[in-house]
């Protein structure tokens, strides 16, 4: 597979591609560009929006469709009945809808899932569900538990974020979109007052005894306690981070904000480094947005990669691959893709690094034993191919 490799310095932001300095990527012996492609392995889902694995020994992947329901695919085939079924409950307008599910650390020992959709009122929720044993292939939808709510503005059915993710520290991270628009009107995301354009963090598991909750907030959370902000924040900045990732080797978050008019970005939290701030909307990408959004003094963190809109519109965030097929070729190096443009991408010492082609890619997605998987909007599921 032909691929090309593109390198910008930061001082030409228009240029197609820009990567941050001193920027520490995984190092790796030099070599000839990877090319990623994308054997379909099944098709019929109805506008999946993410795929992930329970990690719970039966090889089942779990695909969450747009209207509110969850798919199983497993030996090869996928099956008819939903594993959830959450329609009644789900607004699917727009950006909306079931947007992610994530599952216990150790779901064969604790079989519950998060689910994270809009409701009919228009906002981003999280509700728990629990199986009635790990193998099961339906879980109760009356078995939900409401976990939070966050505000969305009535007018706008866009930038919900939506990503669920367990991190090391086995907190649940949650993103949320700015509240739709364009330019982030009422300035959400630079406000620690609201949730909104925001990585949240959330403790559940034995939130019930920690705290008599369906979540409490992290002592070591940036706001926590009397510290001026919304406890539950983790970061701040996002535009709508549609996808994230933790690596489970270094903890730390890679998030992808997808940006207005100009640029797309890959951004890293490294573990344990609460209360970042991202920069938008004073900042997208590298570039300054909106100057009278920035503030003096501010510590804004740019992005560890950007690109232009020659290159893509809206970015997919993806995975540090850390699977043993491929680990030869991608161990350690951030392969993510483009929703617009179909461009499939990995990060390396020198930048963004195109490596193959996906059209309409809506998630990534690793199985238990890591390997990547993506989901297109057309209703495709695919296993990633690298050579």
């Amino acid at each position: 597979m032909r691929t090309t490799r593109h390198r910008v310095s930061l001082g030409a932001l228009t240029a197609l591609l820009v990567v941050a300095p001193l920027v520490t990527l995984p190092a790796g012996p030099a070599q000839a560009a990877v090319g990623i492609d994308w054997v379909r392995r099944s098709d019929g889902l109805a506008a999946p929006t993410h795929v992930t694995s329970a990690r719970d020994g039966t090889g089942r992947l779990f695909v969450s469709e747009k209207q509110g329901t969850v798919r199983i695919f497993r030996d090869g085939r996928l099956l008819d009945r939903p594993f959830l079924d959450i329609r009644d409950r789900v607004r699917d307008e727009g950006e909306g809808g079931l947007l992610s599910i994530a599952f216990h650390p150790d779901y064969r020992g604790h079989p519950r899932l998060w689910a994270a959709f809009t409701t009919n009122g228009n906002d981003l929720r999280v509700v728990r569900f629990a199986a009635r044993s790990s193998t099961a292939n339906r879980v109760p939808a009356t078995s939900g538990r409401r976990v939070i709510t966050v505000q969305h503005p009535d007018q706008f059915s866009n930038h919900f974020g939506g990503q669920l993710a367990f991190d090391r520290s086995r907190m649940l991270l949650l993103s949320t979109g700015d509240g739709g628009g364009g330019g982030d009107p009422f300035n959400h995301s630079q406000d620690l007052d609201t949730l909104q354009g925001k990585l949240l963090r959330l403790k559940v598991l034995g939130a019930g005894a920690a705290c008599g909750r369906a979540y409490c907030v992290p002592s070591d959370n940036p706001y926590a306690g009397s510290r001026p902000g919304k406890g539950p924040i983790w970061a701040s900045g996002l535009r709508n981070a549609w996808r994230f990732s933790v690596d489970p080797t270094t903890g730390d978050a890679w998030v992808a904000d997808v940006g207005q008019g100009a640029f797309e970005e890959v951004n890293r939290i490294p573990a344990g480094q609460g209360g970042r701030n991202l920069g938008w909307s004073c900042k997208e990408g590298f570039a300054t947005f909106d100057g009278s959004r920035c503030r003096a003094g501010a510590n804004y963190h740019d992005p560890v990669a950007a690109y232009g809109r020659d290159y893509g519109t809206s970015i997919t965030g993806g995975f540090v691959y850390r699977g043993s097929r491929y680990a030869d070729l991608l161990r350690g190096r951030y392969v993510g893709g483009d929703f617009g443009s179909g461009r499939i991408f990995y990060l390396d010492q020198t930048g963004i690094v195109s490596a193959g082609r996906l059209a309409g890619v809506t998630s990534f997605g690793e199985d238990a034993g890591r390997e990547l998987w993506a989901v297109t909007l057309s209703g495709g599921l695919y296993r990633m191919r690298a050579s």
